[in-house]
């Protein structure tokens, strides 16, 4: 039996010899170099790398396409339409009346047949202004023998530059023949109860230009007897009338 002294010894040298040798054999067959730990600066400027602001891409170069205008919306609007500025016009002034705009020059002289000297005489006076358009003169005859006029109107407001159908009435009838009456005479005779039916009177009014042919037709079935433009002149040359209407 051996001791306990000598048996330990023998044990550690049995133990310690195969870890050596395995040593030796590890050593002897690994010819790799021990790969160096990674620096510290290294994974410091990393780091820095990973957390630094990222560098700015370059913007891509723009595109050639225009850009789009939105289109207008098609909601009226509700605000008012703008007040146009006013204009203020100047009135045209009313042209004095001449013998091209209201003389009937196709009239040549006054018809004074079966007139007495003193109508004759009057109704050639009132022609001559009628035909040049002459408002005074007429207005001054028409005054002084107290002519009645249509709708009782004074001369001044007949004989004026916007009424010139008045001026060429006037000279028409006195260039027509007259018929005789109580007091004078009368023009158109188709006036007179006389001539009333007589269609070639009413055509000879129609050829003065005192009615249309339709005007004429319609007075006729209307007013049943010619209801137009009239002129008398009294045998002691009095203008007695000149008048248009019922």
């Amino acid at each position: 039996m051996t001791t306990r002294g000598t048996t330990l010894p023998a044990r550690l040298t049995r133990m310690a010899v195969p870890m050596l040798l395995a040593t030796l054999t590890l050593g002897a067959c690994s010819d790799d170099k021990p790969t160096a730990s990674p620096s510290t600066s290294t994974s410091t400027s990393a780091a820095a790398s990973s957390t630094a602001t990222p560098l700015q891409t370059p913007s891509a170069t723009p595109s050639a396409t225009p850009p789009v205008t939105p289109a207008p919306s098609r909601t009226p609007s509700n605000s008012p339409p703008a007040t146009p500025r006013a204009t203020t016009t100047a009135p045209t002034p009313t042209p004095k009346p001449t013998r091209a705009t209201c003389a009937d020059t196709k009239a040549g002289a006054a018809n004074t047949k079966g007139m007495s000297a003193a109508g004759a005489a009057k109704a050639a006076k009132v022609f001559t202004a009628a035909k040049a358009c002459d408002a005074k003169a007429l207005i001054a005859l028409a005054s002084a023998d107290s002519t009645g006029l249509a709708g009782e109107k004074a001369p001044s407001a007949i004989f004026t530059a916007s009424n010139p159908q008045n001026f060429l009435a006037l000279t028409a009838l006195l260039a027509m023949e007259s018929t005789e009456t109580f007091d004078g005479t009368i023009q158109p005779k188709v006036f007179s109860e006389r001539y009333a039916k007589d269609d070639a009177e009413w055509d000879k009014v129609v050829a003065a230009g005192l009615l249309t042919r339709s005007a004429a037709t319609a007075m006729r079935q209307g007013d049943g007897a010619y209801t137009g433009y009239r002129v008398g002149i009294a045998s002691d040359g009095t203008w007695t009338f000149f008048t248009t209407g019922r």
